[in-house]
């Protein structure tokens, strides 16, 4: 198939391209570069001996139907939007702007141009702080950031649009997503950074000075927050999956992509000293808007529906990305 990738220049994006290639797809990259560069892709090419058609362009000033009908894909996976929750919560017309309305954008291209396939990047924000753990898809969502109410809001259109003109849809809603190749040649660019592995990784090699633990007084067993750790890989390859859904089946499908087992931030602190042979010097501050205590999966949907299951383990994810980035950043 030929398969066009918003975003995919970025983090999960590229690392998507690469399973999809490896796949025997084609694929068409849309990114407007605003916080990942073309390394990755660059990368990809070496590593697959294939072409990626690369167009730059936003979603919210660029011509989707032209887009669509040159390339005529068919299918689209859709990663492009902001994604830090706190920023959210400060700025949310920015991902109200973009992640919604972009999104809308989108599904009236492939209205006009008769795409009718489309997996979407969403989150497990959409269930803020949870009422009980694990996270299933019963769950009923509550998000607290306006980040986790974009990601909502685009799952009630993804519902209406297959119901009223036949776009038929997955909602992958991962959970933290980390690591990196095993090759170490494609990872987490440092211009995009904002989660806490890579935030550990730059420390640890010198290339910050001063991290900083956000709160470690939260309901938890060491007081500092949890997060389900899913190694980037492992969501390529939900992609993967969620793509094969859609060539058998007609409907809109929500999956939740984590591997059901929690790690604190202390915890991931302790992982990279000890994988690195280094001392991570931090200051603690309160926690940010936003942050919900803990989260973590039941992925048993995933499992049985779409034939997912996650195969690397925490500390596997922080040896990966020790390997990416000290090898980048040294």
């Amino acid at each position: 198939m030929k398969i066009l990738v918003t975003g995919g220049a970025g983090y999960i994006g590229s690392h998507t391209v690469l399973e999809l290639l490896n796949a025997g797809h084609d694929v068409v990259v849309f990114d407007s570069l605003e916080k990942s560069t073309l390394k990755n892709l660059d990368e990809i090419k070496i590593m697959t001996g294939k072409n990626i058609s690369f167009m730059k362009g936003d979603l919210l000033s660029y011509d989707l139907a032209s887009l669509l009908k040159e390339q005529s894909p068919n299918a689209i996976i859709h990663f492009a939007g902001y994604k830090n929750a706190g920023e959210s919560v400060k700025e949310p017309s920015k991902y109200h702007r973009t992640n919604v309305y972009g999104t809308f954008l989108l599904l009236e291209a492939m209205r006009e141009t008769n795409v009718n396939k489309i997996v979407f990047s969403s989150s497990c924000s959409i269930f803020g702080n949870p009422e009980k753990l694990p996270i299933s898809e019963d769950l009923l969502p509550n998000p607290i950031s306006a980040y986790g109410k974009s990601k909502l809001m685009v799952e009630y259109m993804l519902k209406d649009y297959e119901i009223a003109y036949g776009i038929s849809s997955v909602a992958l809603r991962y959970f933290n997503a980390a690591g990196a190749h095993e090759s170490g040649k494609i990872g987490e660019e440092v211009k995009a950074t904002g989660n806490i592995i890579p935030l550990i990784m730059e420390n640890l090699l010198g290339h910050r000075s001063g991290f900083t633990l956000f709160g470690d007084k939260f309901n938890t067993p060491d007081g500092t927050q949890e997060r389900d750790y899913v190694h980037v890989m492992d969501l390529a390859n939900g992609h993967l999956k969620a793509l094969e859904k859609l060539e058998y089946s007609e409907g809109f499908f929500f999956y939740n992509l984590g591997t059901g087992t929690p790690s604190s931030n202390k915890k991931l602190i302790e992982l990279s000293e000890n994988i690195s042979g280094k001392k991570l010097a931090y200051e603690i501050s309160g926690p940010r808007a936003g942050d919900p205590d803990f989260v973590y999966a039941d992925p048993k949907k995933a499992n049985t529906e779409l034939g997912w299951t996650p195969k690397y383990s925490i500390e596997e994810i922080i040896k990966a990305a020790w390997n990416w980035h000290s090898k980048n950043l040294s």
